[in-house]
């Protein structure tokens, strides 16, 4: 019988579903900086990968998608994206 928790499980972010600073910098062509900021006011959910200052974050995919959504209707583009 196998009793090991999946590694995934024991993790405070999913792997799966989150993306790093530099990869959401260049989906949304800006730099890491401002997808710092994007966080750090909230717009944007990502969390830290360790209790540490220096940490980097994971950011929720599905939060940037949203994101960009907004950003879209707002400007009064199409939908980027279809569920």
């Amino acid at each position: 019988m196998n009793f090991r928790v999946d590694d995934q499980l024991l993790l405070p972010w999913s792997p799966r579903y989150t993306i790093s600073t530099s990869h959401a910098a260049k989906i949304l062509d800006v730099s890491v900086q401002t997808v710092t900021r994007l966080i750090e006011d909230g717009t944007v959910k990502a969390y830290k990968v360790r209790n540490k200052p220096n940490s980097p974050w994971r950011i929720n995919y599905d939060s940037l998608v949203s994101y960009i959504e907004d950003m879209h209707d707002r400007a009064g583009l199409d939908t980027r994206f279809e569920g």
